[in-house]
């Protein structure tokens, strides 16, 4: 089966649904085909291997023209060119073209949302609008809609309501083996398992970090706070918590994303990491961390929720930097956290195995290429279960 991968933005990947595409392919079983629709000035010029073949297309300049243009121009291809069986859209933001999509009507279209993205605070309120209408086209158009979050279980489309299939994000066991070569951490002023780790991929406030950091001025520690992300992003919230950061000496900046390994040896170094996020679908950041077998301390939405085992202490309440401050005090002075590290590891090597996942995607596909293409056949649920 030849499969186009529309959707994504990067490879290799920086966050987000990139990186689960980017385990996705490395995890398959090389049954089928598959084309990665890439942007031509983010991703590196990646060679085809046997069953992955990438293709590279321009967009303009701009964070709403140059999404706009690539993804029309992934429409483009994709009509002219494609030689598909099935079609995987990966994000709602895509939506508005997925009508273009159908113009191939023997190909049936899988949409898999990655999150709610009229969610962040960077967007204004037309771009909300934008994004939310974008939705409704993604769940009216797709033939069968899955979804990494359990709690997205039906959504409204423009004239019906659909189900939507679960199929969670993974964790790699390898994860946890060191490459200090990767990362020099004398040059960030770090010592291991001598700092508190955030991370994120693209800062913006909904990642929490201004909590965290109103947190932090209250915590009796003499370990230094590390943190990791983009900070060109959201440039009027970056603004405000790097002015908070340069006046606290206890706190190491990188501003910058940083490479796979160096973030993931920066991860396996530290003594606890700390995910204040207010909202997330399912992060691979969070279930990278705990693959690394490092203690967690997150906010209790209901994403971060689905990944800890039962009764897990170090869950503070969203939004609230005062309940941070006392968890993570708590955190840092409790002899059992590496016992609940080593628990949370377990159980997602044994519920998010990227293997078991990708298997899952691929029985998606075979039944939804063998269904006829009408409204009657959305929905039905995968056979890993749905939400």
């Amino acid at each position: 089966m030849n499969v186009a991968i529309l959707g994504i933005k990067t490879l290799p990947a920086v966050a987000g649904a990139d990186r689960v595409v980017e385990k996705l392919l490395e995890n398959f079983s090389g049954e089928n085909d598959y084309w990665i629709y890439l942007r031509k000035d983010t991703s590196s010029k990646t060679v085809c291997h046997d069953n992955l073949h990438f293709i590279h297309v321009p967009a303009l300049s701009g964070k709403h023209l140059g999404s706009f243009s690539y993804f029309f121009l992934c429409c483009v291809h994709y009509l002219l060119k494609g030689r598909y069986d099935l079609a995987h859209v990966h994000n709602s933001d895509f939506g508005f073209f997925v009508p273009l999509l159908r113009l191939k009507f023997r190909v049936p279209i899988l949409g898999t949302f990655h999150g709610d993205p009229y969610t962040r605070q960077k967007w204004g309120r037309f771009a909300k609008f934008y994004l939310r209408l974008s939705e409704r086209f993604f769940v009216q158009f797709c033939h069968r809609l899955s979804s990494v979050s359990r709690f997205k279980g039906r959504v409204n489309g423009l004239w019906s309501s659909k189900q939507v299939d679960y199929i969670p994000n993974g964790v790699d066991p390898y994860f946890q083996e060191s490459h200090p070569e990767s990362l020099d951490l004398a040059d960030m002023a770090l010592m291991p398992g001598a700092y508190v780790l955030f991370a994120c991929g693209r800062l913006d406030s909904t990642k929490g970090l201004h909590h965290l950091l109103s947190a932090w001025e209250s915590v009796d520690t003499p370990l230094k706070l590390c943190v990791v992300g983009d900070f060109t992003h959201d440039a009027a919230y970056s603004a405000r918590v790097d002015a908070r950061i340069a006046a606290d000496a206890s706190i190491v900046a990188q501003r910058r994303l940083l490479g796979r390994e160096a973030l993931l040896e920066l991860v396996r170094n530290c003594k606890l990491f700390v995910f204040p996020s207010e909202y997330e679908a399912m992060s691979m950041m969070l279930l990278e961390a705990i693959s690394c077998k490092r203690p967690v301390l997150c906010s209790d939405i209901p994403a971060n929720r689905e990944l800890l085992v039962p009764d897990y202490p170090y869950l503070h309440r969203t939004k609230d930097s005062d309940s941070l401050a006392e968890r993570l005090q708590a955190a840092l002075t409790d002899t059992r956290l590496e016992d609940w590290s080593s628990r949370l590891y377990e159980r997602c090597m044994h519920e998010y195995a990227w293997d078991s996942i990708a298997s899952a995607y691929e029985s998606l596909y075979a039944s939804l290429k063998g269904e006829p293409l009408s409204e009657s056949s959305v929905g039905m649920p995968a056979q890993n279960g749905s939400a």
